[in-house]
């Protein structure tokens, strides 16, 4: 989540038209979904998936 905090921008697009809505992987088998909103300076994430 440090990372993902500095440098929100860096994920990967989940839709090339809505590049707000972003995704991004983390440990050996975790997926972080998330929203970024420059306005509020927030991140909100809505799926956390993790296959282990």
């Amino acid at each position: 989540m440090t990372k993902l905090v500095g440098a929100p921008w860096d994920a990967q697009a989940l839709d090339l038209t809505e590049t707000a809505f972003r995704q991004c992987l983390f440990g050996s088998a975790g997926l972080l979904s998330f929203y970024v909103d420059d306005q509020q300076e927030l991140i909100r994430i809505f799926d956390v998936t993790w296959a282990g």
